[in-house]
């Protein structure tokens, strides 16, 4: 198609595509009649094949910015000064001393919130429910390495991915999701985060407290380990204060303890000293305290990657040891990395030889009560009760610097707020295909673009934080809100929300829901239509279901668990690829590809691959083979892509951010490595993320950020 050209008159904008003219009012009268005529074409008998498996779709987004960004309603009681937690949350986040291995949150949060690097990320699948080698044991990639005929593919750790090697499901007909395989893994693309080592427990008077010992690692070339990589994709931070769970499992908890992701699901949480924030009582004893925070998933996510020995940390580190490092008063924050002077938090604390000129201890105890950090008695096991209370400081702290991360000044958000010259003719038509033929509507509603924020938030008030739908086998089945099998992979591959957290229970709310039915005083074989489950704070109303409502619960209902994801956000999606919690497709046309197939899954529609154990399906109905031309696909990609905010692609306030060195693999390639000393480990190469104020990219001369495609060759 022809450029488009875009000529303004007075009161009008004539938009020509091709040899076609549209001419489109700017008066307020017109957005509100486009936004009437999308919803009724998606209320409409285009829907009729889909609404055999359950509700209208949604209404059409609304703009972001009238949108209130959800936080605990009991945060001051711990935050006494919240402008200061942001500086304390996002030194931590940039800090490259937080982690093991020189590794900062941002390490893989770095690009739009997500991470575009292409060499050392891939898993070989570890979470595969077969387990054994075949978790550990990594594949030949798609692709030639030498681009000879013929020529071993290459894979593994520190291979370079390569265009060729996407998607990771290769069909000799990509229409025809019953085709030929041409290729097909089980390996995921990820982040590249620790070496495989074990802290070594120092004791509590020695001031080393990141001393590893090493490990063998199937993350190795020759014998020498490389960098593991983690076992799902890295979703964006940005706009991740909206999820009502987080993580792709969910497993992140909305009630954050003060410890863990785990909420109240971890009952040492406020009772055992070890496993507690401690206050002082009466007497100036420290004793555990409860910390119960609602709708603060994030500061429940933040907890978690720290201590993890894939992500940040060497196994079996602790947030005491966490604490002790990082509130040593010989320890600058940021220290080696450059902090911009205009830069739109850390500006006031910026020490010009590098770093900030206040260390961690007093932006702590400016931002948190300090009841929380100002006794001077030792712990029973040997800490502060600032080192104890560590979890605390960082998962608070994080969550309220990402709580500014909010992208609502897109194309998108200027058109639904009046602008309505700021979208192109294909991306209108794109939004169109989205709310209709393409049935994105049905999983990416709401400003947010994804039904797992605060739309959930809506529901927990109704009871309907679980719902009930047939499934693609047409029989009803239960399933968490937002989250969905949607035929990416085999559900054996990663069973995702089927999973369970360290305690035993499932990560599934309806699974919880289940289990708790199952021993509620009311055990009749008619079950409850009404059900109290204090595991995670809710209740279940089976009246809110939307299929086969009012239905009694009972513990031997079907659920659609096993293989489902967290419904990921789509704004800046341009800039977060890979997509999928595998990391399997690189480009959106990709994607958009996978969708019209109607998945992955093999066979027919109500007899799938994508059942697991007595289920014969867990496809959620709302993925089937879509009629979309190909003038539909691309503009559904351009409509994508006005999903992009600008001050994200140009790291404006507040996405600026101090500089940081992030690990992009080892010297030499996939077939060998050179040896750092005698450590076992392989030499590093880093990208350097330079520092950026509030101005952005351009008042430092640097391009735009780009796709991840963009990174291939």
């Amino acid at each position: 198609m022809k450029e488009t050209k875009r000529v303004a008159r007075k009161n009008r904008i004539i938009v020509e595509p091709g040899n076609a003219t549209l001419t489109r009012s700017i008066g307020a009268w017109f957005g509100v009649v486009l936004v009437l005529v999308l919803m009724a074409q998606a209320s409409g008998s285009v829907w009729a094949q889909r609404g055999r498996f359950g509700p209208d779709p949604p209404p059409p987004p609304g703009s972001l910015k009238g949108v209130p960004v959800p936080l605990p309603a009991n945060l001051s009681n711990y935050v006494v000064d919240r402008q200061a937690a942001i500086v304390l949350g996002k030194a931590l986040f940039w800090d490259h001393q937080t982690g093991s291995d020189g590794l900062a949150c941002a390490s893989c949060h770095f690009h739009a919130g997500a991470d575009n690097r292409v060499k050392n990320q891939i898993d070989p699948g570890v979470r595969n429910q077969l387990g054994g080698a075949l978790s550990q044991t990594f594949s030949l990639m798609a692709s030639n390495r030498w681009n000879e005929t013929p020529a071993p593919p290459g894979g593994g750790p520190n291979y370079t991915l390569k265009k060729g090697d996407f998607p990771f499901h290769q069909l000799a007909d990509p229409l025809d999701r019953n085709s030929q395989i041409l290729y097909d893994t089980d390996d995921v693309v990820s982040s590249q985060g620790v070496f495989n080592r074990d802290f070594v427990n120092m004791l509590p008077s020695h001031k080393e407290t990141t001393s590893c010992k090493d490990k063998p690692s199937y993350f190795s070339v020759n014998g020498i380990n490389v960098r593991q990589v983690e076992p799902r994709n890295t979703p964006t931070v940005i706009n991740a204060i909206f999820n009502f769970r987080n993580f792709w499992d969910g497993r992140a908890n909305n009630i954050f303890n003060g410890r863990n992701p785990f909420g109240l699901r971890d009952a040492s949480a406020g009772v055992d000293p070890v496993n507690s924030i401690l206050v002082p009582d009466a007497y100036g004893n420290l004793v555990p305290e409860p910390v119960v925070l609602p709708d603060a998933s994030l500061a429940s996510q933040a907890t978690g990657p720290i201590l993890s020995n894939f992500e940040m940390s060497c196994g079996g580190r602790i947030f005491e040891n966490v604490g002790r490092l990082l509130l040593n008063p010989n320890l600058k924050p940021l220290a080696g990395q450059t902090v911009d002077p205009t830069d739109s938090v850390l500006a006031p604390y910026r020490d010009t030889a590098g770093g900030l000129k206040v260390g961690y201890t007093a932006l702590i105890q400016k931002a948190f009560d300090r009841k929380y950090w100002s006794s001077i008695k030792m712990t029973k096991d040997g800490f502060t009760q600032m080192e104890k209370n560590f979890s605390l400081f960082w998962g608070v702290a994080v969550m309220m610097y990402e709580s500014t991360l909010v992208s609502d000044n897109t194309p998108f958000d200027q058109y639904m707020d009046g602008n309505y010259w700021v979208m192109t003719t294909p991306q209108l038509r794109g939004f169109n295909v989205f709310l209709n033929n393409g049935g994105c509507i049905f999983c990416h509603r709401g400003a947010e673009f994804t039904g797992a924020a605060s739309e959930v938030r809506v529901a927990k008030q109704m009871g309907a934080q679980i719902e009930q739908m047939l499934m693609g086998d047409g029989t009803v089945s239960l399933y968490d809100t937002s989250f969905y099998n949607i035929g990416v992979t085999p559900p054996i591959q990663d069973i995702g929300l089927g999973g369970s957290d360290p305690f035993g229970n499932p990560l599934s709310w309806t699974r919880v829901m289940e289990k708790t039915a199952a021993t509620s005083v009311d055990k009749s074989q008619f079950g409850l239509t009404f059900l109290n489950v204090p595991l995670d704070n809710f209740s279940i109303d089976t009246c809110s279901f939307q299929v086969g409502p009012c239905i009694p619960i009972n513990s031997k209902f079907r659920d659609a668990v096993d293989g489902s994801f967290k419904v990921p956000t789509l704004r800046n999606v341009e800039l977060t690829g890979p997509y999928f919690h595998n990391g399997s497709r690189s480009t959106l046309e990709q994607v958009v590809e996978f969708y019209k197939r109607g998945g992955d899954r093999r066979g027919h529609d109500n007899n799938d691959s994508t059942g697991y154990g007595a289920n014969l399906t867990n496809m959620g109905p709302n993925v089937f083979p879509l009629t979309l031309s190909v003038q539909d696909q691309a503009d559904l990609v351009a409509f994508l892509k006005a999903l992009t905010d600008e001050r994200v692609r140009w790291e404006m306030a507040p996405f600026d951010h101090p500089s940081l060195d992030v690990p992009n693999g080892h010297l030499i390639d996939e077939m060998a490595v050179i040896e750092n000393g005698r450590t076992g480990r392989a030499y590093d190469q880093f990208i350097t993320i330079p520092a950026v104020g509030a101005s952005g990219r351009k008042a430092k001369n640097l391009p735009p950020l780009l796709s991840f495609e963009a990174g291939l060759q």
